[in-house]
This record gives C-alpha cells, sequence and structure tokens, in this order.
C-alpha cells in the first residue's frame, strides 16, 4: 500500500513546496493540496512543489467542475504534467466548500463530472476538440498536447453513481474518512463495478483520505481531533452504524456539521458533540494516538491495506513536518509494499 500526505490547501505556495520535498525524501509517494472554501491557487502551489522535486506526485483533491471549468481544468492538469512529467494527478469531485460557494446544481453533477473527464482525456490525446454534452460544450479548441499518458485521474466518491463512474472511466477513487467496518463492503462495490465495465482491477488505484493524529501527548492529539470533527461529518450518515452511532445521533451530527465548520474558519472554538459520540467518531474516523499508540496505528492501516486499499492519503493534524517526518520513519517502512521509487 502507497502512502501519500493531503496538505492543508490554505498553505502558502513556499510551505507546499518546502513540505513537498521533505515528503519525497521521506519516500512518500504522493503529496495532495486539499481544496475547500478558505483555500488558494492550486496548480500554481503546485507548480512550484513539482520544481522543487524530481519523483513524487502531486495533485489537488478534490476538484469540482463546478469551481472550475474542464477545459481549465485539463489545461492546468496537463501543464503541471509538462512540469513534472508523469507526476501530476488530480482527485475529480462533485461538490465541495468552494463549489457549495458558488451554487450547486441540484441535479445532474455526476454527469458534469463524467463530461470533466472526457474533456480531459480529449486535451490529453490531443487534435482539435469539439465536444457536446448537457452541461460542458467545447467547439474548435485546438489541443497542444499530443498522446499524453494521463493514468492519475482518480474520482473522489463514496457513493454508488459516482464510484460506477469511477470505474468506468477513471485510473483510481479516493473516499473520505472511510472506517473499517464500512471500507469492506464499499470497496467490494468498486471491484463489481470494475468487472461490470470490464475492466482490469489491478492497475486500479483505491485511496482513503484519513486523518493522521498522532502527537506527543495523547491529551494533544484528543483535542486536536475534537476541535476538527467537524471535517469528518461529510458522510456520517452513510457510516453511522458501522461505527456504533445512532440514527438520531447522526441526523444531530449532520444537522450541526456547518455551524462546526463555520467556527473553525472563523477561529471560534466549535460545538462538540457528548463525549461519547467525540470518542467514537476519533475511534474510527482518525488515527489519533500519541507515541506510544503508534503501533496500534500501524496495526490498523495494515488492517486497511488487507481491506484492499492500494493507497492511503494521511491528512495530517498539527505539524505536518513534524508528520511527515514521522510517517517516513514508521509508517512507510511498515505500510508501503512497492516502495516510493515505483510510482513515476
Amino acid at each position: 500500500m502507497r502512502v501519500g500526505v493531503v496538505l492543508d490547501g490554505r498553505r502558502s505556495a513556499a510551505e507546499i513546496a518546502e513540505l513537498a520535498r521533505l515528503a519525497e525524501a521521506q519516500g512518500l509517494a504522493h503529496v495532495w493540496l486539499s481544496g475547500g472554501a478558505r483555500t488558494k491557487d492550486h496548480f500554481v502551489r503546485l507548480a512550484l512543489a513539482a520544481a522543487a522535486t524530481r519523483r513524487i506526485r502531486l495533485g489537488p483533491v478534490a476538484l469540482s467542475p463546478f469551481e472550475m471549468h474542464p477545459v481549465s481544468i485539463g489545461l492546468a492538469l496537463l501543464t503541471l504534467d509538462e512540469i513534472a512529467p508523469g507526476r501530476a494527478s488530480l482527485v475529480l469531485g462533485a461538490g465541495g466548500d468552494l463549489a457549495a460557494t458558488l451554487g450547486l446544481p441540484a441535479k445532474g453533477r455526476v454527469a458534469a463530472v463524467e463530461e470533466c473527464i472526457d474533456i480531459v482525456r480529449a486535451l490529453a490525446s490531443g487534435g482539435e476538440i469539439n465536444y457536446a454534452g448537457a452541461h460542458y460544450r467545447v467547439t474548435g479548441l485546438f489541443s497542444p498536447w499530443s498522446r499524453v499518458r494521463m493514468d492519475r485521474l482518480y474520482l473522489g466518491a463514496n457513493r454508488p453513481r459516482m464510484l460506477r463512474l469511477a470505474a468506468r472511466k477513471a485510473d483510481g477513487v479516493m473516499v473520505t474518512d472511510m472506517p473499517l467496518g464500512y471500507l469492506g463492503a464499499l470497496l467490494g462495490r468498486v471491484r463489481a463495478e470494475l468487472a461490470e465495465a470490464r475492466r482490469e482491477a489491478t492497475p486500479f488505484a483505491l485511496s482513503n483520505w484519513f486523518v493522521w493524529n498522532v502527537q506527543d501527548t495523547l491529551a494533544e492529539a484528543e483535542r486536536l481531533a475534537r476541535r476538527q470533527l467537524g471535517f469528518r461529518l461529510y458522510y456520517i450518515r452513510d457510516v453511522a452504524s458501522s461505527i456504533g452511532l445512532s440514527e438520531p445521533e447522526a441526523r444531530e451530527l449532520q444537522a450541526r456539521q456547518p455551524e462546526m465548520i463555520r467556527a473553525i474558519f472563523a477561529g471560534r472554538e466549535p460545538w462538540s458533540p457528548a463525549p461519547h459520540v467525540a470518542d467514537l467518531l476519533i475511534k474510527h474516523l482518525t488515527l489519533t494516538s500519541d507515541r506510544r499508540g503508534l503501533e496500534h496505528c500501524l496495526e490498523r492501516l495494515v488492517e486497511f491495506e488487507r481491506a484492499g486499499l492500494s493507497e492511503i492519503a494521511l491528512a495530517p493534524h498539527g505539524d505536518p513536518a513534524a508528520a511527515i517526518k514521522l510517517i517516513g520513519t514508521a509508517v512507510i517502512p511498515a505500510i508501503d509494499r512497492e516502495g516510493a521509487s515505483g510510482v513515476a
């Protein structure tokens, strides 16, 4: 299982470049740059990170065609691939915090993502592009590229229609905050969809964005985990029963999530659920411990691999440089079966 890191999309270009350089030195396979309603341009900063590295894969997660036109997405992605040949990656999503601020359509979002994939693939193939979809049209556009191998296009998917689309047209899928108790059935669905589409399962990437929160003290780790719980609740109704939450508890968490996230962005202390609910969320939706509990975190990562993941995208709480160093020294030797040299 290849190990990557998800960096906070609010960090500066210089910080991203330095952290990417560190991640590469520590043997990580991927640097993902997270999106959201308070972020910066992904591709400009990743270009700086590409110039500072030689091997590690780089990409935004998750970018939506509702925040950036598919042609612009393709042009930016393929330009990044010129700077970092064979390393530019992308996770496409059907929504997201930033897209929500621009007004997401109630219907047709999965179909729009499919059209985005088609347009990006056409740009990578080269030549004149004439495309007429229900959501996007391209007429007489000439791609400056020709036959670019773009096999690093993932979908951010957790639900059936997006998983089906990923299996049909993408190179991988990245699920988000999926606990072990729910993950096996989810990956089984992906494998079934790949078989239905008559596609080989082996090259298809199966990744999970998951919090890495190992701190010097357990108290600090738990404080960080509790403060960020709002970001773990996007799919709480889906996974609730698998982690021991009741339906009323899950409904309350879903209703409270927007105010929790707004409080974090505003620098306020967010609402916190009842202690037993918070403990379940932290236990199942994060890897939270002090250094003495590191071995348990490694055991859970091995369980993720056994469930069928080929990649893990670890999103660090706290100091990202310290997290990357710990992942490099403790996680990579135990988890990364292929080795970082095999990903580019």
